[in-house]
């Protein structure tokens, strides 16, 4: 339960400090927590309220985080090689947050927008992945020089 409220509230700090940066970039005077020129944006203005756009928006933002949260598990409560693990939790990630992209309004449904979001969705997970992999090479490096110096001992 700890991990869900925890993953719930990074997302919705991370959404909502993502949804100011661009209302400061793009509309300069009005909080948007969804893009009007996305489709899901476009529906939500013209069906919703601005109060129930930006509960959707924080109900999104949770379920993002409390995903990226519980998708840690995939590497600590397996037993499958790295190179296994790495493509199930990009695969499933990448199913889950393609459709939560959609619902918070990220992009509009068009194919050239659809490839744009994979290819920077790659991107951002190679580069996270190539920094976590050093650091977990850099941990093992050290626990190695322990324990090989408490065996000289």
């Amino acid at each position: 339960m700890k991990r869900l409220i925890h993953g719930a509230t990074i997302g919705v700090s991370i959404g909502t400090m993502i949804s100011l940066l661009f209302s400061f970039i793009f509309s300069h005077t009005q909080f948007m927590p969804v893009s009007p020129l996305s489709t899901m944006g476009r529906f939500y203005s013209e069906h919703f309220t601005e109060l129930q756009i930006m509960l959707i928006s924080v109900l999104i933002w949770a379920f993002i985080g409390v995903t990226f949260s519980l998708g840690e598990l995939i590497f600590s409560h397996t037993r499958l090689s790295i190179f296994k693990k790495t493509v199930i939790h990009f695969s499933v990630m990448l199913i889950v947050m393609f459709p939560l992209g959609i619902l918070a309004g990220w992009f509009p449904l068009r194919i050239s927008v659809i490839i744009v979001f994979i290819l920077i969705y790659t991107m951002i997970y190679f580069i996270i992945w190539s920094i976590e992999s050093r650091r977990a090479q850099r941990d093992i490096n050290e626990i190695n020089k322990i324990i090989s110096e408490n065996q000289k001992h």
